[in-house]
């Protein structure tokens, strides 16, 4: 969950108070980005079933990795998050392989500890029922999640239980900075959803097929607070953007706000929440503020950026519409919106190549190609990629997005010319992980199978293996958490 302090008691009472807020982060800290990647961990049982890890084991995995340098959260139930170092936007190469060892060393620990991490985005033999049963018992999550199951569309709370992602995260240097990158960042997000769909198939140990994206529909159970912002499609530019955000984080359904004693009160069907809501219990502090903050649940979100004491010194934005899954999931993501969502040359031809697909003007003005590019990405009925995009198709976007990547990249020092090879060559033939998967493996009695056999390889292979020891990394601060 995102973290937000509980003791900022200072009084938000209006719009204007909110402003500073959204002030740049100090020089240091902005024109940063790093990468979270969420990681479903199972094993098997004394029966040979497949199974996720209760909270004593989650935390025991969490201790051996933060023992090695990394920067693990727990999710909700059976899910790791790891966080790169921040760096430089202007040398994102140069993350990609720290990016990488981290990762294989963050993988080879939890095989160690015995257990096998999904493939997917959401592991297909895991129930709503199991996830719930094995969830950390944390007092934030749990109202959280009661909250949920009382204001929002039962299938909603399976996003913290089941689904895992991976999100880049930029810190503007401006609010017209943040605009431009939120610009570009919804225009390559169909994108993001239908090449970074690392679906099974199957959903909560149910045999029933599924032919879309099931991890981005499930926003849809948020309304206004999930998917495409409303706010940014009523801005046109940096200042229009961030008061619509502030209207929208006042009016956002907040799952609970902390009390006058830091207590939880949790939001109900019959009691909703919102931080416009707290202003007559005198319960409007930045604390409320930011907290209803993080409840908006955007395929980019606007978040808290920490320095390194964990004092909020500015926002970050999240792009968050790409599935968690394969090993090499992160660095694609790394590669993919690193190279166009800042500002630079490969922004500009990123640009020039949307607005032959009908991306121009203001966010209003290409609202209705933003919103059915979105659906047809999550909707894809079977087609996976070769699905509408803009005035065009999605598989030509990608081609053209391989070319514009592959010539991008040439220009630069920082970028091993094997990575963009291996993502431009994906990407030109337009095949996804979960349409790889639809295709190798059609029934979840197969998919449970295909899962054993992993586990039980994984786990062979790590008990050969000798522990990590000097090549571990060194600690780092995340950019979630501050530089």
């Amino acid at each position: 969950m995102t973290d937000v302090q509980k003791n900022n008691s200072r009084k938000i009472n209006a719009y204007e108070d909110a402003r500073d807020l959204y002030a740049p982060a100090p020089a240091d800290m902005v024109n940063h980005l790093g990468i979270e990647a969420e990681m479903g961990v199972f094993t098997l049982d004394e029966t040979g079933a497949i199974v996720i890890p209760g909270p004593d084991k989650m935390l025991e995995l969490q201790s051996a990795l933060k023992s090695k340098g990394h920067d693990a959260q727990l999710e909700a139930s059976g899910v790791l998050e790891y966080a790169s170092p921040a760096a430089p936007i202007e040398k994102f190469g140069k993350l990609l392989p720290r990016l990488q060892n981290d990762l294989h060393q963050f993988r080879a620990e939890i095989a160690r500890e015995g257990l096998a991490i999904s493939p997917y985005a959401i592991l297909p033999t895991t129930s709503r029922e199991e996830a719930l049963e094995k969830m950390a018992s944390r007092e934030r999550l749990v109202t959280s999640i009661n909250a949920m199951k009382e204001i929002f569309p039962p299938a909603t709370i399976e996003i913290p239980l089941l689904t895992t992602g991976v999100q880049a995260s930029f810190s503007p240097a401006s609010a017209d900075a943040m605009f431009a990158m939120m610009r570009r960042a919804y225009i390559l997000t169909p994108l993001l959803i239908a090449f970074g769909n690392s679906h099974a198939g199957f959903v909560g140990n149910d045999a029933t097929p599924i032919d879309k994206n099931y991890r981005m529909d499930l926003y849809n159970g948020y309304g206004p607070a999930g998917g495409l912002s409303q706010a940014f499609l009523a801005a046109t530019n940096g200042k229009s953007l961030i008061d619509a955000h502030i209207a929208e984080v006042f009016a956002a359904p907040m799952h609970f706000a902390y009390g006058h004693d830091g207590e939880l009160i949790s939001a109900t069907a019959e009691n909703p929440i919102t931080f416009a809501s707290l202003i007559e219990q005198g319960l409007n502090t930045q604390s409320n503020y930011e907290l209803a903050e993080s409840f908006l649940y955007n395929d980019v979100k606007i978040c808290n950026l920490r320095d390194a004491t964990g004092q909020t010194v500015g926002k970050r934005i999240e792009v968050r519409a790409m599935d968690a899954g394969p090993a090499d999931q992160a660095s694609r993501a790394l590669l993919l919106t690193a190279s166009v969502v800042p500002s630079g040359p490969m922004a500009d031809n990123f640009e020039a190549l949307a607005t032959r697909y009908g991306f121009e003007g203001t966010p209003a003005d290409m609202a209705d190609l933003l919103l059915t590019s979105r659906q047809a990405a999550v909707q894809h009925n079977g087609a996976f990629t070769d699905i509408a995009f803009g005035t065009g198709r999605m598989l030509d976007f990608m081609r053209e997005m391989a070319d514009l990547l592959a010539t991008g990249h040439r220009q630069r020092d920082d970028i091993e010319p094997g990575d963009t090879a291996a993502l431009c060559s994906k990407l030109r033939v337009g095949l996804c992980n979960a349409e790889a998967t639809a295709k190798a493996c059609n029934s979840l009695d197969a998919m449970r199978g295909r899962l054993v056999k992993q586990a039980e390889a994984a786990l062979a292979k790590a008990s050969k293996q000798p522990v990590a020891k000097s090549d571990a990394p060194a600690p780092v601060k995340a950019l979630s958490n501050g530089l």
